[in-house]
């Protein structure tokens, strides 16, 4: 039924349970699966314009980055290992610069993804709960294909 599924994951458990479904997914329906991990939005939800230098001479927000990063690098290799350890197959992508919402939307449009998955709740800051849509609410009001979340 569904030929591509997208699939966008921070380190909640709930995303993990969306890459489980991702799996099951993939292997009833022989579907290409692409898991991705946005790096901007934990940077932005943490310290918009922070920039103390710490005694190294490096920025705090390169260093916050960095790490950022490689948590998302971590992530995406245990959702590798996840899939590997089921026989599926699975596309990793560390999106740099683009909100998680913005990229999900680009993507189905340009690459006519079958099914986007993602966990109910994620990592937001209260701030963005609140006052902004979540990734799940904005990826069901832009996305041109299904949309799974799971819960």
């Amino acid at each position: 039924m569904y030929n591509k599924i997208l699939v966008g994951i921070d380190e909640s458990p709930e995303s993990m349970d969306a890459v489980k479904k991702a799996i099951e997914l993939g292997k009833k329906d022989n579907s290409e699966v692409i898991v991705f991990h946005s790096v901007i939005h934990h940077l932005t939800e943490i310290s918009p314009g922070f920039s103390l230098t710490p005694s190294t001479g490096t920025s705090m927000s390169l260093l916050i980055h960095e790490d950022c990063v490689n948590l998302g690098k971590k992530l995406l290799k245990k959702v590798e290992n996840l899939f590997k350890k089921n026989d599926k197959k699975v596309e990793t992508k560390l999106i740099l610069d683009i909100p998680p919402e913005d990229f999900i939307k680009k993507a189905t449009a340009e690459e006519y993804f079958d099914l986007v998955i993602l966990g109910f709740k994620g990592k937001h800051s209260k701030l963005r709960q609140v006052f902004l849509e979540t990734i799940p609410d904005g990826t069901i009001n832009s996305a041109t294909c299904d949309v799974l979340i799971v819960r």
